[in-house]
């Protein structure tokens, strides 16, 4: 995995919400490479709400570690808890 493909993948998450583009950040998240890891955050940063369902998901499917899903969530979330939601998704407590 390089720069430009996790690029690509942001993209495609971001603007047609590929599922397996922000599966790709989600893994990125885990590279050895601590510059892959900053940008597949930025990235997931940049996508919003879709983003922080995917990051919950992740850590519901043990892909994350919550440690890990607290270094890529956005400010307001930093030390929140992940619960389910009625409708099968995941969200951070508010």
């Amino acid at each position: 995995m390089d720069a430009t493909y996790l690029v690509m993948c942001g993209m495609a998450w971001m603007n047609f919400g590929r599922e397996e583009a922000g599966e790709e950040l989600i893994r990125a998240l885990s590279s050895p490479d601590s510059e892959l890891r900053t940008l597949a955050r930025t990235l997931l940063e940049d996508g919003g709400e879709r983003s922080k369902t995917l990051v919950g998901e992740a850590v519901a499917r043990r892909l994350l570690s919550p440690a890990q899903a607290g270094l890529c969530m956005f400010s307001e979330a930093e030390d929140a808890t992940w619960q389910s939601l009625p409708t099968g998704e995941w969200a951070t407590s508010a």
